[in-house]
């Protein structure tokens, strides 16, 4: 089975193929134009590999979730970028030979493809790139390390938190409970409740002690027994110790002993902590000064979030001009066939054969005798007489009616055209950074950086 290539035998490849050498001003015409040949047939190749190894990774019996397999194809989708900067470099060279203009700028790109295969990220870069991702990720190894000893402290503290809490809003519950009983007005409802019940209690008693004097003993037993109940209830709403009291003092208990304990563990965990923060500000401070892509990247997203409304007030107004295009040119069309020569005649000549048409059908009739229908063919040819005229009028109205809706959809065109060039004149701009920051953005993650040595002419 023949193993599979790595993305770094890729990158190599690409060296290989030489393609910085072809901006070199000391090659000769035809030397330079087999390089670009070649070049161009070397870069197919590895396009189709790249990309058939791409596509390979979703069907392999050992594929895994779609996360997984986006992990495993970024460093094949990094190398098609710096496939297609490559492939714009050369065009550009061919441009500029075809043109007679000065050979662009000489560039290289990094030897070395390097990243994180667990999160994803790749990148492209020289030997001293590659060795301070190296640097990177110890000391990211070494922060990693402190974030697992810390994680049995971080997890207890959030359960005495969790805990903590919990006993806090028992606690709230439970004062709460208290400052209710301890209101007047709590004491005062039972004892009006059991003053009701010893009155309805007696009354009954009274009322069956002739006839059920069983039934009434125990109606004047349970009245006594309200009528204690009052002084008892009075006392234990002024008594302290009550179960509620007692259970918030147990709580209050259970929340000291939890403070304790979480100072303990702070007191404990708060060194550790404060040195994986310090780390992490370094490490972000690391991460921030190695990867220009990602501050371009940051002012990119800043455009886009800029120029998002501007571009869609834009669409929005390309829609409605293309809405009022269709109809004007509609409208245009019913104008320029109304206004052809003869069109009007046509119309007329129609009003003249029915005026024709009935007179001689009128005539047909009153030589066959038959008078009724003669006058009704000749009223009608009167009709198509007097129509004639309002025919006319009507026809005139019409193209006027046509020429306003005309030039009242051409003067929204115009205000719309108006306010898509000052919209234009805040959106070119913008967009013109972005265009520029995109390809800025390629060429970081792709590696390509340009020399410092200015070409000659060729």
């Amino acid at each position: 089975m023949i193993e599979q290539q790595t993305p770094q035998d890729y990158l190599d490849d690409m060296h290989a193929i030489g393609i910085p050498g072809l901006f070199q001003h000391h090659i000769d015409a035809r030397e330079r134009a087999a390089g670009i040949r070649r070049a161009r047939q070397e870069l197919g190749r590895l396009r189709s590999e790249l990309t058939l190894h791409r596509d390979s990774l979703g069907t392999r019996s050992d594929a895994h979730s779609s996360d997984e397999i986006k992990r495993q194809a970024a460093p094949l989708n990094l190398l098609l970028l710096l496939h297609e900067q490559l492939v714009g470099e050369v065009s550009d060279l061919e441009h500029s030979l075809s043109n007679g203009k000065p050979l662009p700028y000489r560039f290289e790109f990094g030897r070395y493809i390097f990243g994180d295969e667990d999160a994803g990220q790749w990148y492209i870069g020289s030997q001293q790139q590659y060795d301070d991702w190296g640097k990177i990720q110890q000391f990211k190894a070494r922060l990693d390390a402190l974030r697992l000893q810390g994680q049995p402290m971080r997890e207890q503290l959030g359960s005495l938190r969790g805990n903590l809490e919990a006993l806090r809003e028992k606690h709230q519950t439970t004062k709460k409970k208290i400052d209710r009983r301890n209101t007047r007005a709590f004491v005062l409802r039972r004892i009006g409740m059991l003053v009701v019940l010893t009155i309805a209690s007696g009354t009954v008693g009274v009322h069956y002690f002739n006839s059920y004097r069983d039934f009434s003993l125990v109606a004047f037993g349970l009245a006594a027994t309200c009528g204690l109940l009052i002084p008892i209830v009075i006392a234990n709403w002024k008594d302290p110790r009550t179960r509620l009291n007692s259970r918030r003092r147990s709580l209050e208990s259970e929340i000291r002993d939890l403070q304790y304990e979480g100072t303990q563990y702070r007191q404990r965990y708060q060194p550790l902590d404060l040195q994986i923060k310090a780390l992490e500000v370094h490490y972000n401070r690391m991460m921030d000064s190695w990867e220009d892509a990602r501050l371009v990247k940051q002012r990119l997203d800043t455009f886009m979030e800029e120029a998002e409304p501007l571009r869609e007030k834009v669409n929005e107004i390309r829609g409605d001009l293309q809405q009022l295009k269709t109809r004007r040119d509609k409208l245009q069309r019913k104008l320029d066939r109304r206004q052809k020569r003869g069109a009007f005649a046509r119309r007329m000549f129609l009003h003249v054969m029915l005026v024709l048409a009935s007179g001689a059908y009128g005539f047909y009739m009153d030589y066959t005798n038959q008078p009724d229908y003669a006058s009704i063919m000749y009223g009608l040819g009167a009709f198509f007489i007097l129509l004639v005229p309002l025919a006319y009028i009507d026809w005139k109205n019409y193209d006027m009616k046509l020429e306003s809706r005309l030039r009242k959809i051409e003067t929204e065109m115009r205000q719309l055209q108006t306010e898509g060039k000052q919209i234009m004149s805040r959106y070119h701009p913008i967009e013109l950074q972005i265009k520029t920051l995109i390809a800025q953005y390629k060429r970081l993650r792709a590696g390509i950086e340009n020399t410092a040595e200015t070409p000659a002419l060729a």
